[in-house]
């Protein structure tokens, strides 16, 4: 078995990825190797290591592996060196400057690394020849494309260059067949798959159909379910509170109309009211002769109220409606300023339907009668938000309540 341990191979390789596996790959072989990612570090390790052999890529930054080649072959101190390029010779250019640079050899990519052990012993067991083969020769002359070429390689160097082109040629085609075969077994396989398939999704398209039907009924009963058990419960809180009989039923027609009158969409608005609905559901767990007291309450009694936003919150977070109500309940008497209740939100972190439904409420119940004070009017009302407009209230909802209320007419239900 040939001993390769003294034996240094300069890679010449701009990819980390491309110099570890070449360096993995001729360690393995039993080579010493060094490395330099381009051309003009390779130059000038050549030039301090004088290794065996260089393998070189081509496309490298500073100096291309053809002009760090030719370099090589011109210097007499470096000129015994053989050099294998790694090249694509993809086009005639890159032939042409392949004959130039004088390589020794040419090894195409992609490669076997089988293919570039076996031309690596070939150009390391190749006896140097002083000036190619008989001596120097002067380089041949000849134009390509308007431009004049010399070239200097050898007939030896030469038949390696058109060699591996050949058998690149060769590599290219065979792959281009396999690729033509594969294409047309692909097409046929492909045409009989559409077929099926097309027949496929007609059958799928009727039975989709069908069930879309179904689930269009199915959703319009579960929709009115749901609107009959919110107007359930919304009728047993009025039983227990009749002081505050209709008011649910007021603010969610009026916040309904601000919603539309602001832009949103019919899915947010129907949320919207069904939140508005329910929003006082937490009042359940208060005292009556609290809630009916007709004279001012204390600070205890309105910090046992101020819980109702809460208490709803958690009767209604593990029913599953197809809108965030329980949220949108949990945050109706908060406040942009951050002076609401229950957490004290300001700003964006109050939810636009939550702004929506607290103008709606502070509306509402300004214009109608309660227990500790007669009703007040819609003049007192909408001075109310208005005063408080980018304070307490969304700007928009307001601009939306007062438009509907002083211009359009608004009644509630």
């Amino acid at each position: 078995m040939r001993d390769n341990s003294s034996t240094v191979i300069l890679v010449v390789e701009d990819s980390p990825t491309q110099i570890l596996q070449l360096r993995l790959l001729l360690e393995d072989a039993g080579y010493s190797v060094i490395t330099a990612d381009n051309g003009q570090t390779g130059l000038e390790k050549a030039h301090s290591a004088m290794p065996d052999c260089i393998i070189s890529d081509v496309n490298m930054p500073r100096l291309d592996g053809f002009s760090m080649c030719e370099a090589i072959k011109r210097d007499p101190g470096l000129k015994q060196i053989p050099v294998i390029l790694l090249t694509t010779l993809a086009n005639p250019a890159d032939i042409v400057r392949g004959l130039e640079s004088m390589a020794d050899c040419y090894v195409t990519k992609p490669y076997s690394e089988d293919f570039l052990l076996q031309k690596l012993e070939w150009v390391l067991d190749s006896a140097p020849r002083p000036e190619g083969e008989g001596g120097a020769r002067p380089p041949a002359e000849f134009f390509y494309q308007g431009k004049r070429h010399l070239i200097r390689a050898n007939r030896c160097q030469m038949a390696s260059l058109l060699i591996s082109t050949y058998e690149d040629s060769v590599l290219r085609n065979k792959e281009l067949r396999r690729a033509q075969n594969a294409l047309e077994s692909l097409a046929g396989d492909l045409e009989r798959k559409v077929e099926e398939r097309t027949q496929a999704l007609q059958a799928e398209i009727l039975e989709r159909e069908g069930k879309e039907i179904a689930l269009t009924e199915s959703l319009a009963r579960l929709q009115r379910a749901m609107g009959q058990i919110v107007r359930a419960m919304v009728a047993a809180m009025e039983v227990r509170d009749p002081y505050t009989s209709g008011h649910q039923r007021r603010v969610a027609g009026l916040a309904a109309a601000i919603a539309r009158e602001m832009g949103l969409p019919k899915e947010d608005v129907m949320g919207i009211r069904m939140a508005a609905m329910i929003h006082d559901l937490g009042k359940i767990a208060i005292p009556l002769d609290i809630l009916n007291k007709p004279g001012k309450i204390s600070d205890i009694e309105f910090a046992l109220i101020k819980t109702h936003a809460k208490v709803g919150y958690d009767i209604l977070k593990s029913v599953e409606f197809p809108w965030p109500a329980a949220e949108i309940v949990l945050q109706h008497h908060e406040r942009l300023d951050g002076s609401g209740y229950p957490l004290g939100l300001a700003g964006d972190a109050i939810r636009i339907e939550a702004k929506i439904l607290s103008v709606a409420d502070v509306c509402e119940a300004i214009m109608s009668h309660r227990p500790y004070r007669p009703a007040l009017g819609v003049e007192k009302s909408i001075g109310e938000i208005r005063d408080k407009r980018w304070i307490l209230y969304d700007a928009d909802a307001v601009d939306a309540c007062v438009r509907l209320v002083t211009e359009k007419g608004f009644q509630f239900e």
